[in-house]
C-alpha cells in the first residue's frame, strides 16, 4: 500500500511541476488533467467491489499493479518519442487511479484479515504505513525529479515496481496459505 500510495503522491508533487508550462499556467486545466486519475480511482473501486468475491486478493493486487505499470510505462514511451500532448501524460497516469482504485480494497482486506483479534490494530497500522510510507517515497523522489516528463515518469514506474513486487510476493503468501 505504501509504494501504490508512493506512486500517487509522486504524481500529485511532480505533475504540476513537469506540465505547468504546456498548460499555460493555468491552473483550472491543471486541475481538470489531474482529475484523471481520481476518475480511475473511482473506475478501479467499483471494479474491485464488483469481483472481489469472485477473485482472490492476491490476483487484484498483481493485476493492479501491472495495470499501473503498464499505464506508466506507455507514458514513458509517449514521452520518449517526443509525443507532448498533455493527454500524452495524463491518459496514461489514469491507471495511477485505477491500480490503486482495485489496490487499497484488496490490500486493506488482506491486512484486516490476518488476525481478527486486532482488527482495529491492523487497521491503524495500514493507515499510518500507507500514508507515512507514500510520503517517505514521495519525498526520496523529490531529490531525483527534475522538470521533465521521461523523469517523472521513471521515479514513478520506481515506485510502481516495488509496489508490484509486494502484491506479487503478497500473491505467493496468498496461494501458500491456501494451498497448507
Amino acid at each position: 500500500m505504501a509504494a501504490s500510495m508512493g506512486v500517487l503522491y509522486v504524481f500529485l508533487g511532480g505533475a504540476p511541476l513537469v506540465v505547468g508550462d504546456a498548460l499555460g499556467g493555468s491552473s483550472a486545466k491543471l486541475g481538470f488533467y489531474m482529475g484523471l486519475v481520481p476518475t480511475g480511482f473511482i473506475l478501479g473501486s467499483y471494479l474491485a467491489g464488483r469481483y472481489a468475491s469472485k477473485t482472490s486478493l492476491g490476483a487484484i493486487l498483481v493485476l493492479a499493479r501491472l495495470l499501473t505499470c503498464a499505464g506508466l510505462l506507455v507514458g514513458l514511451v509517449l514521452s520518449c518519442f517526443g509525443i507532448t500532448h498533455i493527454l500524452a501524460f495524463f491518459g496514461p497516469c489514469l491507471f495511477i487511479g485505477v491500480g490503486n482504485g482495485l489496490t487499497m480494497p484488496a490490500a486493506n482486506s488482506g491486512a484486516l484479515s490476518v488476525r481478527q483479534d486486532l482488527v482495529g490494530t491492523a487497521a491503524g497500522l495500514a493507515a499510518a504505513m500507507r500514508i507515512g510510507g507514500g510520503a517517505l517515497i514521495a519525498a526520496i523522489a523529490g531529490l531525483f525529479l527534475a522538470r521533465s516528463i521521461p523523469a517523472l515518469l521513471v521515479t514513478m514506474l520506481i515506485s510502481a515496481a516495488l509496489a508490484l513486487s509486494a502484491a506479487l510476493y503478497a500473491a505467493h503468501l496468498d496461494r501458500r496459505q491456501r494451498a497448507g
